[in-house]
C-alpha cells in the first residue's frame, strides 16, 4: 500500500500511461500494415492463381475435352473400329492410323500425358504414350463403365499416381480417352514466387491432397470448410514450419481445387521494416522510460529519499544527521531549511533535556523525603514502646541502630546508593524491627558479587521489606522470615535481580492482579504510596530498563530486575 502512495510510483505510472497509447498506436499501425500487405500479397496470389487455373489449366482440359469428342464424332476409324475383330489385319491398320492420328495432334495439347483408345469387347488398351502395363488400373475402371455415358474430367488413381481422365464412347464398344498426371498440370505453377518453402498442392472435392503436400491433418481440417470460397479469400494456417498463406481456386472443369501455399515469413521479408519496428518500439519505449526513472533518481528520488531518511532519523531522535548540498535551487531549499531545522530542534532539544533533568531531581528529593517520614514515625513508635517497658538495654540498641539510620539518611541525601549501602541500612531497620518483634521475626541477607556494587536509587527496597513485616507477619505461628538476595536474570545478561520473599500469607489474590496490571498507581490513596514511590523513582532513574514483579510462593515474593551498569567500576548509573 505505501508503494502505490509513493511519489516515486505514481511518477512512473504517469510515464507508461504516456507512453503507452504511443507504444500501442505504433504497434497497432505497424500490424495493420502487416495485415494489409497481407491481403494485398494473398488477392495477388490469389488472382495468378485464378488466371493459372483458366488459362493454364481449365482451358487446356477444355480444349482437350472438345477435341476428344470431335475426334470420337468424326473419325471413321474411330466409328468402324469394332466392325472388325482383334485378330483382323484391319482391325490393327484401322487402329494404327488412330493412334498416329493422335501422337500427331498430342504435340498440339502439352499438357497431355497421353490420348488413349480402348476397346471393350477386345479389352484392347492402346495409348499414345507409354505402355499397356502403366494404365492397367484404367483399363479395369473402363472396363467396368458404362457403354453409353461420355464423361467430364474426373479424377483416377492409376498406380501410385493421381490423374485426371476424360473418356468418350465412340461406339458401345470403342473408348477414346485422354489422361493429365496431375504432376504435369502444375507445371505452369512453377512460374509463381512462392519462396523457399512455397508449394502448390490439388485437392480433392473432399479435401484429400492428390499432389505430395507438407500441409498436417491439422491444417486440412482447417482449409476443407473453404474450398468452395477459395476464389476471393485467404486463410492463414499453423504448420510446424511456421505460419503458411493459403489461396487457391476450383477449377471450372473438374473436382479438383488448387491451393497455394506461401510462407508468411518469405511475405515479411518485404516488410523488414515493419518487422524490425515491432520489437524496436516497445525496447525503445521501455529504454525510455529507463532513462527516465534513472533521471527521476538522480535528479528528484534521490534527494527526497535522503530528506525522507533524515526526518525518519529525527524522529528516532538521531539530530545529527544533515543533508548535502544540491545543485537544483528547490532542493538545495530543501536541503538547507531541513539542515536549519535540525540544528533548532537539537539546541531545543537540549534546553528541555536539561530542564527535565532539573524537574527529574526535584522531583526524585520530594519522593525521597515522601518516604523518609513514614519510617521515622515507626522509629519512634518503636522507642516508645520500648521506654514504656523499661527494657533501657533494648532502647540503647535501638538508639545505636537509629542513629546508624540517620547516618545513612544524612550521607545518602542523594540520588543513588549501592544495593550493598541499602542492604546495610536495610539490616538496621530489620534489627530495630527485631526489637519490636522479639523472637516473631528473623531475617536473612545475601549479595553476591558483584552485583553489590550496583548502583540503586537510595531507598529502593526498604519500602518492600517495611510492607512485608506490616501486611505478611503474623502475631502466632512460626517467626516470620525474610530473605535478601541478588541473583542473574536467566537469558537476560543485561540485568540482575533483587529478590525479597517472606513465608507469610502473600498477596490476596485482587491485590496481586492490580500490582500485576500496575492499576495500584491510580489508587496510591496512602496504602501502597511506598510501592507507588519505589516503581516511580526506578522509572525515573532507569527508564523503562528497570521492572517489578510481584508473585506468590509459600509467601509473596517481590523480584526487582535492574540494569547492568558497566560504565564506571563503582556502578555509579548516568541516570536520565
Amino acid at each position: 500500500m505505501k508503494v502505490i502512495q509513493s511519489l516515486q510510483f505514481k511518477l512512473i505510472i504517469g510515464i507508461v500511461v504516456v507512453l503507452a497509447p504511443l507504444v500501442a498506436y505504433h504497434l497497432y499501425t505497424n500490424f495493420y500494415a502487416i495485415h494489409v500487405v497481407r491481403e494485398k500479397v494473398a488477392s495477388s496470389n490469389n488472382d495468378l492463381v485464378h488466371m493459372f487455373m483458366q488459362s493454364k489449366v481449365d482451358q487446356v482440359l477444355e480444349d482437350t475435352g472438345k477435341y476428344i469428342l470431335t475426334r470420337a464424332a468424326s473419325d471413321p476409324d474411330m466409328l468402324s473400329l469394332n466392325l472388325y475383330p482383334e485378330s483382323d489385319g484391319e482391325y490393327q491398320l484401322r487402329k494404327a492410323r488412330i493412334i498416329n492420328r493422335l501422337r500427331d495432334d498430342l504435340e498440339l495439347y502439352s499438357t497431355i500425358d497421353t490420348f488413349f483408345v480402348y476397346s471393350r469387347s477386345a479389352q484392347d488398351l492402346t495409348v499414345t504414350d507409354g505402355n499397356y502395363e502403366d494404365f492397367g488400373d484404367l483399363a479395369n475402371w473402363m472396363n467396368k463403365g458404362s457403354t453409353t455415358d461420355n464423361t467430364g474430367w474426373t479424377v483416377f488413381q492409376n498406380g501410385r499416381d493421381y490423374g485426371l481422365v476424360i473418356t468418350v464412347y465412340a461406339s458401345r464398344d470403342v473408348v477414346l480417352g485422354a489422361w493429365i498426371d496431375l504432376d504435369s498440370l502444375l507445371a505452369p505453377f512453377s512460374q509463381l514466387n512462392l519462396g523457399g518453402d512455397g508449394e502448390v498442392a490439388v485437392l480433392d472435392s473432399s479435401g484429400k491432397p492428390l499432389t505430395p503436400s507438407s500441409l498436417t491433418d491439422d491444417g486440412l481440417e482447417d482449409l476443407r470448410p473453404h474450398l468452395d470460397r477459395m476464389d476471393n479469400s485467404y486463410w492463414v494456417l499453423d504448420q510446424p514450419g511456421g505460419k503458411k498463406l493459403a489461396v487457391g481456386t476450383k477449377s471450372g472443369q473438374s473436382d479438383i481445387s488448387i491451393v497455394v501455399l506461401v510462407p508468411e515469413q518469405s511475405l515479411m521479408q518485404r516488410l523488414t521494416f515493419f518487422l524490425r519496428a515491432s520489437w524496436i518500439i516497445p525496447i525503445g519505449a521501455a529504454f525510455v522510460l529507463g532513462l527516465y526513472v534513472l533521471l527521476l533518481k538522480k535528479v528528484l528520488f534521490g534527494p527526497l529519499s535522503d530528506l525522507i531518511r533524515g526526518m525518519r532519523r529525527i524522529t528516532h531522535g538521531d539530530l545529527d544527521y544533515r543533508l548535502a548540498e544540491d545543485d537544483t535551487s528547490e532542493l538545495s531549499f530543501l536541503s538547507s531549511t531541513y539542515n536549519n531545522m535540525a540544528d533548532q530542534i537539537k539546541q531545543l532539544r537540549i534546553g528541555i533535556y536539561e530542564q527535565e533533568l532539573r524537574v527529574k531531581e526535584a522531583e526524585l528529593k520530594h519522593l525521597q523525603v515522601q518516604i523518609n517520614p513514614h519510617f521515622y514515625l515507626n522509629s519512634l513508635h518503636i522507642i516508645y514502646s520500648l521506654a514504656t517497658l523499661k527494657n533501657y538495654i533494648n532502647v540503647q540498641k535501638m538508639a545505636l541502630h537509629l542513629a546508624n539510620y540517620f547516618k545513612f539518611t544524612i550521607r545518602t541525601n542523594r540520588t543513588h546508593v549501592t544495593v550493598s549501602e541499602e542492604m546495610k541500612h536495610i539490616q538496621n531497620y530489620l534489627e530495630i524491627q527485631k526489637l519490636r518483634y522479639p523472637d516473631m521475626l528473623d531475617f536473612e541477607i545475601e549479595i553476591t558479587a558483584p552485583w553489590g556494587e550496583q548502583s540503586i536509587p537510595a531507598l529502593s527496597i526498604q519500602p518492600f521489606v517495611e510492607n512485608a513485616i506490616i501486611h505478611g507477619m503474623r502475631m502466632e505461628g512460626d517467626p516470620f522470615f525474610i530473605r535478601m538476595y541478588t541473583e542473574a536474570v536467566p537469558d537476560q545478561p543485561d540485568r540482575f535481580a533483587v529478590v525479597i520473599s517472606d513465608n507469610g500469607e502473600g498477596f490476596p489474590p485482587e491485590q496481586l492482579e492490580k500490582l500485576a496490571s500496575g492499576s495500584y498507581m491510580e489508587e496510591a490513596d496512602g496504602s501502597h504510596i511506598g510501592i507507588w514511590n519505589v516503581i516511580h523513582r526506578l522509572q525515573l532513574f532507569f527508564g523503562d530498563k528497570a521492572e517489578v514483579q510481584f508473585r506468590n510462593s509459600n509467601g509473596a515474593i517481590v523480584r526487582l530486575l535492574l540494569p547492568i551498569d558497566t560504565s564506571s567500576e563503582g556502578g555509579g548509573h548516568k541516570h536520565v
